[in-house]
């Protein structure tokens, strides 16, 4: 196997287990926030999180985005370590000024995203917290580009056991709702903010650049209308569904969002912490094109075998674990997952215009991207509600998809395994039909039905891949998933 798909492989496997570890607490804790969190204090806490993330978007001027470019970049260690504490310190004056204009416009800006000044402490808090997790962005950074995935993995570990445990203390003992959630959260921030800022400093020091300062503004800075659009893209629906219905409906509506974002969590996140800087190493390379259309598709295996999984088991967990008032999540999911799979789709072939250095046409495409979404999301959720939104959200993304592929290949053409994804796709669709067909009544049989069609879809899918890409992924697996004991298979010669 090539050397890049090796470590690519190991190091996904280990963020992808620390990832599973936090999805299970928190599936754990569901029960218990389902009981003591009303869908409409969901709906709460969703749009206060998107208020501070639009907000935080337009002040940070998109200084992280070129970290990782810079930092492969450079040869230089004096010069790597720069490039990191110039980004550290950028970010913390940014994120200096943002809290504090969000402290002191609290008021106003409660009024415009609920209507009323009721909720303008929370947002107080939420700013807060919004600038003790600005310290944690560059050190994580480092510690992906200094490819330790499992001081990553450990460290997002301890701040789910604080955040879960101080959880429970105020929201379920204190019965202090979103007021708990938000203290619990700051609370950790602190403690998370002190421990990281502490292991940067001890790897770069404290240093100040502006040459990289300024490079990382220019290179950055065109992103920011980009991922304006993007979050109208990913969230507008929230404040429209808000608007025209409540906020128990943007509630559940999230609810189901959050099982979409487990394709996210359990395959792309955990992808991308490895491959955001490991594809620009591979441009170098004479087989790039060939190395970027074979991980494409592992990366669909991925993301659509997980997919598969979340659609199958989603109404199961619900009815098992959370208060009947949020089953209907579960009709919205697959959806929302093929919305996920196609925003993932965008997020792989960006990287054509990394590369050429034409991320101006990411910002361009926010020019139009963001009227469209409006317009869809406008068109569709005051006539057919909660399913209307998530129509619009597969509609926005699969423009933005088309808009990030014509200009990409345009710049770096690459050739993707069409015929073989439409194939995937297919099988993995027809399970998903079958689920939703017929839901054996018994939730232990529905679980067993769904465990069934999971392993026929599974086996077809690998039955789809050619010999070389299977052996590719079980060489991974053997080398990458010791025995209980510790004994690794030998790798090959």
């Amino acid at each position: 196997m090539n050397r890049p798909l090796e470590s690519l492989g190991k190091q996904t496997l280990v963020y992808t287990a620390g990832i599973i570890i936090g999805k299970v607490a928190s599936f754990v804790m569901l029960p218990l926030y389902t009981r003591y969190l009303t869908p409409a204090d969901y709906g709460v806490l969703e749009l206060l999180s998107m208020t501070i993330e639009v907000i935080g978007m337009i002040t940070g001027v998109g200084l992280v985005t070129g970290v990782f470019k810079f930092y492969c970049a450079e040869d230089e260690p004096a010069e790597k370590n720069a490039i990191m504490s110039t980004a550290a310190l950028g970010v913390l004056a940014l994120a200096v000024g943002t809290a504090g204009l969000g402290l002191l416009l609290a008021n106003p800006i409660s009024k415009v995203v609920f209507g009323s000044e009721v909720n303008a402490p929370y947002l107080r808090l939420y700013f807060v917290l919004f600038f003790l997790q600005n310290f944690e962005w560059v050190p994580l950074l480092l510690i992906r580009a200094e490819k330790r995935a499992v001081l990553f993995v450990t460290v997002n570990a301890i701040r789910l056991a604080v955040v879960l445990s101080l959880n429970i203390l105020f929201v379920v003992f204190f019965r202090m709702g979103v007021r708990g959630v938000l203290i619990s959260g700051i609370i950790t921030g602190s403690l998370m903010a002190t421990g990281l800022t502490w292991y940067l400093v001890r790897e770069v020091g404290i240093g100040f650049k502006v040459r990289w300062f300024r490079q990382m503004v220019r290179f950055g800075g065109p992103m920011v209308p980009w991922s304006l659009a993007s979050f109208a893209l990913v969230f507008s629906d929230r404040f429209f569904l808000n608007h025209y219905t409540d906020t128990s409906t943007v509630g559940i509506y999230s609810l189901a969002y959050k099982f979409a974002f487990l394709v996210s969590a359990f395959a792309v996140v955990p992808f991308y912490n490895t491959w955001d800087i490991q594809r620009f190493e591979v441009a170098k390379r004479p087989d790039a094109m060939e190395m970027y259309a074979r991980v494409f598709l592992y990366l669909n295996v991925l993301v659509g075998l997980v997919g598969l999984g979340v659609c199958l088991f989603a109404r199961d967990v619900l009815v098992i674990m959370s208060d009947r008032a949020f089953l209907p999540a579960y009709r919205m999911v697959p959806l929302l997952i093929a919305a996920q799979i196609v925003f993932t789709w965008g997020a792989f072939w960006n990287l054509g215009l990394y590369i050429s250095g034409e991320t101006k046409a990411m910002a361009h495409g926010s020019v139009v991207l963001v009227p469209v979404t409006l317009l869809i999301n406008y068109l569709l959720i005051p006539k057919f509600g909660i399913y209307g939104a998530a129509w619009a959200t597969f509609v926005a993304y699969t423009f933005r998809f088309w808009w990030i592929y014509y200009f990409a290949q345009r710049h770096y053409p690459i050739h993707y395994r069409w015929e073989e994804l439409a194939k995937l796709y297919g099988i993995l669709g027809a399970a998903i039909l079958i689920r939703f067909s017929y839901h054996p009544p018994n939730v232990f049989a529905s679980i067993g039905w769904g465990l069934v069609l999971m392993l026929v879809a599974t086996a077809l899918v690998y039955r789809l891949l050619s010999d070389g890409d299977r052996a590719a992924l079980s060489e991974m697996v053997r080398r990458y998933l010791p025995s209980r004991t510790g004994v690794r298979a030998r790798p090959a010669a």
